[in-house]
């Protein structure tokens, strides 16, 4: 496993912040281009090592403010940076995708395969994190999916882009995702992580049924809810009962990295609930 120490290049990192334990960088080699994981090693383990995917425009560094508190905690971490999503991922791929980012995701996978059995994915990154488990179904029996996204499985190959907002932009598109069909048969843990203003219902805000809700003013703050509450509910419905639990992030939108920074007592206290679920 190519590593080397997490010196050079933090400058293109959105958050350049001291870790509370060891990090390092793992390089993977792709067709013309590599990208770098960060991973975060705890001085004492108390579980296996979980792999994160961060959503859309981000970088490893994104939600530190969750994962420097699950290392802290002994919970250590892995998560790659994607391409088409941050300075840190530049040059990367050309014309990606998410089949693109899939195949990224899965190859940093392989560097903790051997013991890791939780992923937790946001946005974007939960998507992706469907499609990484029902790889290693057997595997990973936890699943944290923090205002999730599910795209129809045409969508993959869209570029990012216009091409890639009109392939989602289909209402209840998502339904045409085989990541249902995985969750039906999946007998692993999954905790759902929501903010409280995030997978409104579209139509209560003059939007299409099926679709994101967007930016919307509630209580004259504006909010931003790209998650269709659609998709939450097709989630809940298809996770066989006892399998699935829901946290609810008060005063939150979808921005759950940008809140957990604002706020750090719902940042321990959510780590801590995160860390009990993964122990469990």
């Amino acid at each position: 496993m190519p590593i080397k120490t997490a010196a050079h290049g933090r400058e293109r990192w959105q958050f350049d912040e001291p870790s509370p334990g060891r990090e390092c960088l793992v390089v993977e080699t792709f067709d013309g281009y590599s990208q770098e994981g960060r991973l975060l090693i705890p001085d004492i383990e108390h579980a296996p090592p979980l792999f994160m995917l961060g959503g859309a425009r981000s970088d490893f560094t994104h939600l530190n403010p969750l994962l420097y508190r699950l290392q802290a905690l002994g919970i250590g971490s892995l998560t790659g940076n994607l391409s088409g999503h941050s300075l840190a991922s530049l040059p990367g791929a050309r014309a990606p995708s998410l089949h693109t980012n899939l195949a990224e995701a899965l190859r940093f996978f392989r560097h903790v395969e051997h013991r890791c059995n939780t992923v937790i994915g946001h946005s974007l990154g939960a998507a992706l994190a469907l499609k990484v488990a029902a790889h290693h179904a057997r595997q990973v029996n936890k699943l944290v999916l923090l205002c999730p996204a599910v795209y129809a499985d045409s969508a993959y190959d869209a570029p990012f882009g216009p091409a890639f907002t009109r392939a989602i932009s289909t209402p209840h598109g998502f339904l045409d995702s085989d990541s249902y069909k995985f969750l039906r048969s999946y007998r692993g843990q999954v905790l759902l992580v929501l903010g409280q203003y995030d997978g409104l219902l579209a139509a209560h805000h003059g939007r299409t049924p099926g679709t994101s809700a967007g930016h919307v003013e509630i209580d004259g703050m504006l909010r931003y809810s790209p998650i269709p509450a659609e998709v939450i509910q097709a989630l809940s419905d298809t996770l066989p009962p006892g399998h699935f639990e829901q946290l609810t992030l008060p005063d939150c939108d979808h921005g759950i990295a940008a809140h957990l920074r604002a706020h750090p007592p719902q940042a321990g206290a959510l780590a801590q609930q995160v860390a009990a679920f993964i122990r469990r």
